[in-house]
């Protein structure tokens, strides 16, 4: 009993996280991506 609750906590937690700053990490993930491939085809 006591671990779900824990584990029902850690989820609650994860979801919060997720909707408060997901997308500004997609939006950093996608930006590096971005860069990555310009320095690559600014070296071919």
């Amino acid at each position: 009993m006591q671990q779900n609750i824990e584990f029902e906590r850690c989820i609650d937690f994860l979801v919060r996280m997720i909707d408060k700053y997901g997308a500004e990490v997609l939006r950093e993930l996608e930006e590096k991506k971005q860069n990555k491939e310009e320095k690559e085809a600014a070296v071919s």
